[in-house]
């Protein structure tokens, strides 16, 4: 009868461990096929014919006054090479997303390199695929190092996934546009806290582009004014504004969402009560 008592509990550990086995190996190899990938794109990398990127390098950023010579390079090799620097783009977006890095800078670039509505298509994906990559990465690897980091930000979390575990997917988008958290710790703590993978690929998709739209915006317009030497004017300053306003009320609406269904089960539950 002992034998019997205690042979489940050792199976499930068993099992368990194999799981989590499964699961790091699984994220090496991620780690690896992906990074073999980047590799081979950057380095195969074609060349442009003509004389347009002669002498052109990434310290131009520096040098407000041939910045736009930086600016005629990137353009024409874009167009020359379309799929490939959309390809390579894509896997370097995901590759920063997946080791929790800031991706803003790549977000501006899309917006300069694209026309709007594929700039948002391509870092939503970018933002959907490479945030759900961090998700698995860190609940197979980094679970031990995020929790003795962030040990009061992950029970705080926790808490509120708990008690929002109804509306998990209106739950996901407000940690999406919320600025009190970054999305780098989202990334890293939702599958710490039970947050399960769909909501949380799905609010990564969609529940960002209020902030992509804006980084895309500015790539846009340092694209149209690359000819006045990049200066803004006050159209774009009020289009910032603007958005700026309206992506403050965009986070209100999960939370009023979440609010008025949690109002509507309490008024069910008194009525059942009478």
């Amino acid at each position: 009868a002992d034998v019997h008592c205690r042979t489940p509990p050792a199976f499930a550990r068993a099992v368990q461990r194999t799981a989590m086995y499964i699961r790091k190996r699984s994220a090496l190899g991620l780690l690896l096929a992906h990074g073999s990938l980047v590799a081979w794109l950057l380095c195969s990398a074609p060349t442009i014919e003509g004389n347009v990127c002669d002498g052109v390098s990434p310290a131009l950023l520096l040098d407000k006054d041939r910045i736009q010579d930086l600016w005629a390079c990137a353009s024409a090799y874009q167009e020359a090479n379309w799929w490939h620097v959309t390809a390579t783009f894509m896997a370097v977006y995901i590759a920063m997303k997946g080791l929790a890095g800031p991706a803003f800078t790549l977000c501006i670039l899309a917006g300069a390199l694209y026309p709007l509505p594929l700039a948002q298509f391509l870092t939503g994906v970018g933002e959907a695929f490479g945030s759900s990559a961090c998700y698995l990465l860190s609940g197979a690897l980094a679970r031990p190092v995020v929790g003795r980091l962030f040990p009061a930000k992950l029970e705080a979390l926790r808490l509120r996934a708990e008690a929002e575990k109804e509306h998990m997917l209106i739950f996901n988008v407000w940690l999406r546009m919320t600025p009190f958290l970054p999305n780098w710790f989202c990334n890293l703590a939702c599958p710490l806290v039970g947050v399960p993978l769909r909501p949380f690929f799905v609010a990564s998709l969609f529940g960002t582009q209020g902030s992509l739209l804006f980084l895309t915006l500015t790539g846009a317009t340092l694209r149209d004014l690359g000819e006045s030497r990049f200066e803004l004017g006050s159209s774009f300053r009020r289009r910032a504004l603007l958005l700026a306003a309206l992506m403050a009320v965009l986070q209100c609406v999960p939370l009023l969402f979440i609010w008025r269904q949690k109002r509507r089960a309490a008024a069910a539950a008194s009525r059942k009560e009478v």
